[in-house]
C-alpha cells in the first residue's frame, strides 16, 4: 500500500503557476476584447436612435412640412404641438399609439396650426431629445442620442440630413444617470440653414468636436 501511494503522481508547483500564467494571458487579452465589444454594442443602439429619429422628422415633416420634438406620456390621438427644446426621452420607452401613451415625435405647424406626430421607440439605456427651431417655426432640427453607460453621443441635424455626427469621451461610461446626458456634453443651438454640428465644439475626450461619422 504505501509503495502505491509513493508511485501515484502529481502537478508540481511548477506545472501548476505554468498553467494559472496560460489563464491569466488569456483573461488580459478576452477581457478586453469583451468590454469593447460590449461598449460599441451600446453604441450602437444610441446610432439606431438619431436614425429612428431622422425618420420620425422625415415622417412629420411630410405630414404639415415643419419639423417635431421629442415628446412623452400622450397618445398618438392627442398629440400636442410645438416648438422648441424636446423632452429628454430614457428607455426603455414604448413608441406612442392612438390610444396608449408613449414616445413620439410631434409638431405643429405655425400658420395653419395643423399638428403632426409620429411614433418613437426609445431603447432601454437612451436619452435622447430632438430640438427645432427655436423662433418656432420648426423649420429645421437637431437630436442627440446617447446611451448611459456607453462613451460616445451621436447626434444629427435637419440642415445635413445624409450626416451622423458623434463625440465621445471614455470618461463618460458609467457616470451618467439615466434621462440625462453627460456633463461635459456641448450641443450646438438650433439655426435655420446651418450645419450646428460640423466642426462645432462637442466637449468629448480625445474629441473635442462633433466628427461626421
Amino acid at each position: 500500500m504505501l509503495r502505491q501511494l509513493k508511485n501515484r503522481k502529481g502537478f508540481t508547483l511548477i506545472e501548476l503557476m505554468i498553467v494559472v500564467a496560460i489563464i491569466a494571458i488569456l483573461a488580459a487579452i478576452a477581457v478586453p476584447q469583451y468590454k469593447a465589444y460590449v461598449m460599441k454594442a451600446r453604441n450602437k443602439k444610441a446610432i439606431a436612435q438619431v436614425q429612428l429619429a431622422r425618420n420620425a422628422e422625415a415622417s412629420v415633416e411630410e405630414q404639415i412640412d415643419c419639423y417635431g420634438i421629442t415628446d412623452d406620456s400622450a397618445n398618438l390621438a392627442n398629440a400636442p404641438g410645438g416648438s422648441g427644446a424636446g423632452t429628454v426621452l430614457a428607455g426603455p420607452l414604448p413608441p406612442a399609439s392612438a390610444a396608449v401613451a408613449g414616445g413620439m415625435i410631434t409638431g405643429q405647424h405655425p400658420i395653419t396650426n395643423a399638428i403632426g406626430a409620429q411614433p418613437y421607440e426609445v431603447a432601454a439605456g437612451i436619452s435622447a431629445q430632438c430640438n427645432t427651431e427655436a423662433a418656432g417655426t420648426n423649420r429645421t432640427y437637431q437630436c442627440v442620442a446617447y446611451h448611459v453607460d456607453a462613451d460616445t453621443a451621436y447626434a444629427v441635424d435637419g440642415d445635413n440630413d445624409s450626416t451622423i455626427y458623434w463625440v465621445k469621451d471614455p470618461a463618460w461610461a458609467g457616470t451618467v444617470a439615466p434621462g440625462n446626458f453627460p456633463g461635459g456634453l456641448v450641443i450646438p443651438g438650433v439655426q435655420v440653414g446651418t450645419d450646428e454640428f460640423n466642426g462645432a465644439a462637442g466637449g468629448g475626450h480625445p474629441t473635442g468636436t462633433w466628427t461626421a461619422k
